[in-house]
């Protein structure tokens, strides 16, 4: 008898193949990478390029106190040249032209110094060190900015992977309402109503984990650009939103933030170099006392002949063209409009703690109302579906009570972002981030 080689069909090499390839699908993607909070805020201040821009503000600002301080120090150069003559000379009208060529050297070295200019160096100098201080400070609002947008990626990050969790759970539920609804109609104890209305629920449910995965993948993009990095996988955060009463009064918020937001110190900075400015510039009517010598050596020949002359100077600007007078209302202007530029944030940041601390304050009696709030939908969710189960109850009140439960946990995801964010504000507002 003639044996058949046994064949395998096409559905049989799937089943035995496909979890294979799963599996090495799995192994090939990226794994997100999973962060804790402290570690993408100090990833950001690490790799973010913004922070670059304002290290190279405070460097240029030194640069510009160095250049100021200049005015104090004596300069001294050095110069040195050579020429070569050759042509017809005539040293008397009645011999002929003579015919001759020679060599020029000369070098020499010059000091010049300021003794004495009534502090105009000095209004430079302090205007630049004053300059410095401010960009120094802005360079301490940019690390608070990148910390802050950090932490605040999380926060978004994290509530899209709790709403994910819970429409996950939602879509578990109608799964389960759908299949209980099914046995019931198949005995005959329930109307097909029942099993397409349960069928409805779960591809709502469905709908709502597609929307919240996208969000998922959104707030993930927005993280990494808020740290400025871009790993393969992306990123998952591991913290959980932290709750802790907020024991300080709106006074307190206030006087802190005025005396340590470091926006506010650099405007303040801003306002003294503009002053000085003014100064220096009306030191421009003041006379400038300066000495100054040279020591040459030159000749037509090696060796060179030396000589060397020094004096002093005083030299009194008498008319300008009335450049000194508008130089001076110019860096008034200016002075007054660095003033006024203070006060306008003086009151941006009284306002912007005075919502934050608001804000805080909401978020906690809401975290406490969303609390109670989740207990009673779980509650009121078993006791539908015991009643739906026994058969007094109908499949509008689970499908209600499933929908008052998820409603319910959103709720208090929302409320818990809602703190946190407002406590970063508060932090921000204060100038405060990194002391918590």
């Amino acid at each position: 008898m003639e044996r058949r080689r046994p064949t395998l069909s096409l559905g049989t090499i799937l089943v035995v193949l496909l979890p294979a390839c799963v599996a090495l699908a799995q192994e090939s993607t990226p794994q997100p990478e999973t962060l804790t909070l402290r570690q993408a805020m100090s990833l950001a201040l690490e790799y973010h390029p913004f922070l670059r821009v304002s290290d190279a503000n405070v460097r240029s600002s030194s640069a510009a106190v160095t250049q100021a301080v200049a005015g104090y120090l004596p300069s001294l150069s050095l110069t040195a040249s050579t020429s070569r003559t050759d042509g017809a000379f005539v040293f008397n009208p009645s011999f002929p032209a003579r015919l001759q060529s020679y060599n020029s050297l000369s070098t020499g070295l010059q000091l010049q110094q300021t003794l004495f200019d009534f502090g105009r160096t000095g209004e430079r100098v302090s205007a630049t060190q004053h300059l410095e201080e401010a960009a120094t400070l802005d360079y301490a609002t940019a690390r608070e900015n990148v910390t802050v947008n950090a932490q605040q990626a999380y926060f978004d990050l994290l509530q899209a992977q709790k709403v994910e969790a819970v429409n996950e759970e939602a879509v578990q539920l109608a799964t389960a309402n759908l299949a209980r609804a099914r046995a019931f109609y198949s005995v005959g104890r329930r109307p097909q109503l029942d099993v397409t209305k349960a069928e409805v629920d779960l591809a709502n449910a469905n709908v709502n984990l597609i929307r919240a995965r996208n969000q998922l993948h959104i707030t993930g993009v927005q993280l990494e650009n808020a740290i400025g990095i871009h790993p393969a996988g992306g990123f998952a955060v591991s913290d959980t939103f932290e709750v802790s009463h907020l024991t300080l009064s709106l006074d307190s918020a206030r006087a802190i933030a005025l005396e340590q937001r470091p926006d506010l110190r650099s405007a303040q900075a801003r306002v003294h170099a503009a002053r000085s400015f003014v100064s220096a510039a009306w030191a421009q009517n003041l006379p400038i006392l300066s000495a100054s010598g040279t020591w040459t050596w030159s000749g037509f020949n090696l060796p060179l002949s030396s000589r060397w002359n020094a004096g002093v100077t005083l030299s009194l600007p008498l008319f300008q063209g009335f450049a000194i007078s508008g130089q001076v209302n110019q860096a008034e202007a200016n002075a007054d409009a660095a003033q006024a530029s203070l006060d306008l944030s003086k009151e941006a940041v009284i306002l912007d703690v005075q919502q934050s601390y608001w804000g805080v304050r909401e978020a906690e009696e809401r975290i406490a109302a969303a609390t109670k709030l989740v207990e009673q939908a779980e509650q009121n969710l078993v006791l539908s579906e015991k009643q739906y189960a026994a058969g007094v109850g109908i499949a509008l009140d689970v499908t209600d009570a499933r929908l008052s439960l998820s409603n319910a946990r959103i709720t208090e995801i929302q409320a818990l972002y809602d703190y946190n964010s407002s406590l970063l504000r508060l932090h921000r507002s204060m100038g405060t981030i990194g002391q918590e």
